[in-house]
């Protein structure tokens, strides 16, 4: 797994952190959400966020749990790297003002 892609997840993890505290704002929602999508594009192969746009929405649902089920299975191969990654995204949301 790149950095990155790493990255990524950390900042989708930290935006979950603030959801679970307080409302997010619409511009956070819509950034929170464009990570996530990024998040599970980058466990199917091919596809990106180019190739995603020009999909049906059939193909853009099948290929939005095809990504959860890799992001999901990802974490169960990596415990110890998911839980790194969540505690540092919830260490990191610590202090941020609302």
């Amino acid at each position: 797994m790149s950095p990155e892609t790493l990255a990524i997840i950390g900042a989708y993890l930290m935006c979950s952190e603030a959801a679970e505290v307080r409302m997010l704002d619409a511009s956070e929602v819509e950034v929170c959400t464009a990570l996530y999508l990024e998040v599970k594009l980058g466990f199917v192969p091919d596809v990106g966020i180019h190739e995603y746009q020009l999909m049906s929405a059939i193909e853009r649902a099948e290929t939005n749990q095809q990504g959860y089920e890799g992001y999901v299975a990802w974490r169960a191969s990596n415990p110890d790297l998911a839980t790194e990654t969540e505690t540092i995204a919830e260490l990191l949301s610590i202090g941020r003002p609302d």
